[in-house]
């Protein structure tokens, strides 16, 4: 079966009024906690600041033209170097310990968040919440998921730091020498923008797919990790790039306009949505929608993935004769 991308909408759409409505407010956050979790470490990059100093955030400029701002820049890197010579060893342990720190902290968010994916996942699928129980039940295939999020992470900062180290190479002597705008140090830029953006895609292509389908087949099929990516390659993706383009292509449509409803919803409630976990579930929904989405367009492409209804004379065998 071909599936159809713009079906899988109306279908999401129903999924989530099912879940969701009428409402109930135990479900709803208890539901919304497991969409939390499932989205922690996913909203952006690590939050370094860059002053520390409480002093200007930006190397000191003299006023003049490009011959002054470059001959400032390289007064800046020179004092930099030497107010590190001064203390590398206090520098070098601060870094190694914030990293450190940070990596653990990093880990342990993925882990949970893998087991949270697979529980979301779960809770779309039969309408069903039981935290304590997804929780245990998603122990096995959430470490199977933890491990490959963690090699694809590290495959992509591997990517980053290979980028911006070639591109280092050939702009740290321009800057040094105060030529900002060379044709060398221009060479260094364009190094940078293109192997982030050239390496950086299949990452993130590896990542939507994972997040969309992968981990979808790995709870309704009791998968693993390797054996889930098989069989989206098979059931999913074989056959069907044009129909995973439209998929991506409708829901980044739907994209713009969640974001309006985002910022309707947060100036409604004052900010609510800005509030970790509160705004889950007040926008839960919208969280619903997009998990379902990815379900019912393989379910349109003839993967089962939802239990079949009950034929109607089991609601009345079930009644006629209790168990």
């Amino acid at each position: 079966m071909a599936g159809s991308a713009a079906d899988a909408i109306s279908h999401a759409v129903e999924r989530s009024k099912q879940l969701l409505f009428p409402v109930k407010l135990d479900k709803w956050f208890a539901l919304g906690f497991t969409a939390f979790l499932s989205q922690c470490g996913e909203s952006g990059g690590l939050n370094v600041p860059t002053n520390f100093g409480g002093g200007p955030s930006r190397p000191p400029t003299g006023g003049g033209g490009g011959a002054s701002a470059g001959t400032d820049v390289q007064r800046w890197l020179d004092e930099a170097l030497r107010a590190f010579n001064a203390d590398a060893a206090l520098y070098v342990s601060l870094v190694v310990a914030a990293l450190a720190v940070s990596l653990g902290a990093w880990g342990f968010v993925l882990w949970f968040s893998s087991r949270a994916k697979l529980m979301f996942v779960e809770s779309v699928i039969w309408d069903r919440v039981d935290l304590g129980g997804q929780w245990n039940r998603a122990a096995e295939l959430g470490f199977s998921l933890f491990k490959f999020r963690t090699a694809l992470a590290a495959a992509g900062l591997l990517l980053i730091v290979l980028s911006l180290g070639a591109a280092a190479l050939l702009v740290l002597p321009e800057l040094r020498a105060g030529q900002l705008l060379s044709p060398r140090a221009i060479t260094g830029y364009v190094v940078a923008g293109s192997g982030l953006l050239v390496l950086g895609l299949p990452v993130a292509i590896v990542s939507l797919l994972l997040d969309d389908f992968v981990v979808p087949l790995m709870v309704a099929r009791n998968a693993r990790v390797s054996d889930a990516w098989h069989l989206c390659r098979v059931e999913v993706l074989s056959g069907n790039v044009g129909g995973i383009l439209l998929f991506y292509l409708l829901r980044a449509l739907l994209g713009l306009g969640v974001a309006m409803i985002t910022m309707m919803v947060t100036c409604l409630t004052c900010c609510l949505t800005a509030v970790p976990y509160l705004g889950t579930v007040l926008l839960l929904p919208v969280f619903v929608f997009y998990r379902a989405y990815g379900l019912c367009y393989m379910q349109q492409r003839g993967i089962a993935i939802f239990p079949p209804p009950p034929p109607a004379w089991a609601q009345y065998e079930q009644w006629r004769f209790p168990r």
